[in-house]
């Protein structure tokens, strides 16, 4: 007689044991599902307005108009600097007291694109050379959100979409902090040991190649820079902001199809809903030539990304 309810006990508890066994499965294989729709997933700011042939093309010649009005306020700024040059107004970068050249003196130059204008002028112009990178990366694009930058496109290897976010700003030593916020898969982020393998080959190459750019490096008097010059400035800028350090707020707007373009002080970025503002101004012979100094610096060791 004392078996019975013994035996209803044990029947019992094995029916809720499997019971909670059972409810865990549902909420692990529903965690899972979770994960996996999210690391799969489309961020939101991904889905971008889908463009006519025509708004594409309308979008993508407007974005050039605004690179050739940028490129002739840098050939602008060199007349200047050659017609101050022939006229022995020149000033030398080691005499900062001196008078300022007719370029130093020029009025800064603001320029705007919009996301759209920005995308379309890569689909244009990538054509020649999008092998090179589709079997790493497919449909890259630019999104413009709350002041921050956010480069994306679906990793071939990994099979999802991976958007890195960018806050530019400059910081009150005027001073350029590119700060790499987040890096994320799906709607996820992203594991450093997923892309830190290609972060480490890309690191590695221009660590080898950057002595001979920064041997190489030169500024011309009449304001012009060389291929290495701005090769050597634009991989410092990425391990500094791998490494999270300022860095001088200098962008080399092109100059000729050799390469050659002029360094100009970026003194404000902003960026709206879906719009880029950049406002640059001219850098004087001193400014050009401290640069100069800075580029070919030796740069130190870049370690892990900053978490």
């Amino acid at each position: 007689m004392r078996a019975i309810p013994y035996t209803r006990a044990r029947v019992r508890r094995r029916k809720w044991i499997k019971r909670s066994l059972l409810g865990i499965a549902v909420v692990l294989t529903a965690a899972a599902a979770l994960s996996y729709w999210a690391f799969k997933g489309t961020p939101a700011y991904y889905h971008r307005p889908q463009l006519s042939d025509a708004e594409r093309a309308d979008a993508a010649d407007r974005a050039e108009k605004k690179f050739i009005l940028t490129k002739e306020w840098a050939n602008d700024l060199w007349v200047g600097e050659e017609r101050s040059l022939a006229a022995g107004q020149g000033r030398d970068a080691t005499n900062p007291g001196a008078q300022a050249t007719t370029a130093a003196a020029g009025q800064p130059f603001t320029v705007s694109f919009t996301e759209h204008e920005l995308n379309a002028f890569f689909e244009k112009w990538s054509k020649s050379w999008e092998q090179r990178y589709q079997q790493h990366v497919r449909d890259p694009a630019v999104v413009l959100r709350d002041g921050r930058i956010i480069l994306l496109g679906t990793l071939v290897d990994v099979g999802t979409i991976a958007s890195f976010h960018f806050q530019p700003l400059i910081d009150d030593a005027n001073q350029l902090r590119l700060t790499l916020e987040s890096v994320r898969a799906g709607r996820l982020p992203m594991p450093e040991m997923v892309w830190s393998a290609q972060r480490d080959r890309l690191v590695a190459a221009l660590q080898r190649r950057l002595p001979a750019w920064q041997q190489g490096a030169t500024i011309a008097p009449n304001g012009v820079a060389n291929r290495n010059a701005v090769a050597a400035h634009m991989s410092k800028l990425l391990f500094d902001v791998l490494e999270r350090r300022p860095r001088e707020p200098v962008l080399f707007l092109p100059f000729d199809d050799d390469g050659r373009a002029v360094p100009v002080r970026l003194t404000d970025v902003r960026i709206a809903e879906g719009e880029l503002t950049l406002t640059v101004e001219p850098m004087t012979p001193a400014d050009r030539a401290v640069l100069l100094e800075r580029i070919r610096e030796p740069v130190p060791a870049v370690t892990a990304l900053a978490q």
